[in-house]
């Protein structure tokens, strides 16, 4: 499965962020969505297929589905 092959309204890359900044830009691009359409965001550390969860959960918001592709593990959010 590819990646552009998923649909979402928004799609935001994390990649190469470090500490806060990838959860800053998830923020930014979250708040441009409005209710019920989602966001894709992309990003090569591993570390993020437990933080992004757990964002979700305490931002309250759907975390749709997440995976692993072509090296990137992506996240499909829903507002």
């Amino acid at each position: 499965m590819s990646i552009d092959s998923i649909p979402c309204d928004l799609f935001v890359d994390i990649s190469g962020t470090d500490c806060a900044l990838p959860f800053s830009k998830l923020n930014d691009a979250l708040e441009v969505l409005l209710p019920g359409q989602t966001l894709m965001a992309v990003s090569a550390k591993q570390a993020l297929q437990s933080d992004i969860p757990a964002f979700c959960r305490q931002r309250n918001i759907q975390l749709l589905g997440q995976g692993e592709t072509n090296e990137q593990f992506y996240f499909l959010i829903q507002l």
